[in-house]
């Protein structure tokens, strides 16, 4: 009477155990997934003067659009948009970006004060929507 009652415990323990473990990852995975990746007018304005140029698919410079590329930004995964993202919010606060090798051959791409505030903010407030998803 035991060896019966013992295999049925071993046979539907994992199944039900996994059903559950499924059903948790889906919630948690569709809470993230519920945050739009949006990029309002103004600020895709500021990207396309200033960044765009070098990070999308088209670019010639093959490290630029490693390190970033707004392109595939809305393709990634949760986490590593994230990270773009608080990258992308680093560089503008450091100064880093437009290097300042580039503007001077391209003046007209520089960032403004406020167009640099506007780009760093949007980055880390759609970085943190995400986090507290």
């Amino acid at each position: 009477m035991r060896n019966p009652l013992i295999i049925m415990i071993i046979t539907f323990f994992p199944i039900i155990f996994l059903s559950f473990t499924h059903k948790n990852k889906t919630i948690q995975t569709s809470k993230a997934a519920d945050v739009n990746y949006i990029i309002p007018n103004d600020i895709q304005e500021i990207i396309n003067n200033s960044c765009y140029g070098c990070h999308n698919n088209d670019s010639k410079s093959i490290k630029s659009k490693m390190k970033l590329n707004f392109d595939k930004l809305s393709t990634m995964k949760i986490g590593k948009r994230v990270g773009k993202l608080n990258k992308i919010h680093d560089v503008i606060e450091e100064n880093e970006m437009p290097p300042k090798k580039f503007l001077k051959k391209y003046p007209d791409k520089s960032l403004s004060d406020e167009d640099g505030e506007k780009l760093a903010s949007w980055a880390i407030n759609m970085a943190s929507q995400y986090i507290n998803e």
